[in-house]
């Protein structure tokens, strides 16, 4: 097991694409991250990070705003989220 890159636990992690996979067909993302291997830009993180990412941030906004591991970790509610799920001593569900 390996350590998540957002909240720091030893979980099994999953491979979030920091543009979204859905995005990639939409001209405007495709021409902003050409620079990119947008199938393979990503990190690796934990089941519970993952699921929150997509429940407060919209795709369109993950792929134009929130592209990169430093600005995910500078989400309001998702740094809430990453905080709290550290005081865990289990997995959430």
């Amino acid at each position: 097991m390996n350590n998540c890159e957002l909240c720091n636990r030893a979980q099994e992690l999953t491979f979030h694409h920091l543009i979204p996979k859905k995005n990639h067909k939409i001209k405007h993302i495709r021409e902003k991250h050409n620079s990119l291997n947008i199938n393979t830009y990503g990190i690796k993180i934990c089941k519970d990070c993952h699921k929150m990412i997509h429940k407060l941030i919209p795709h369109k906004s993950l792929a134009l705003d929130y592209n990169s591991k430093e600005k995910l970790l500078n989400h309001n509610d998702l740094k809430k989220f990453i905080q709290w799920v550290k005081s865990q001593t289990k997995k959430v569900k």
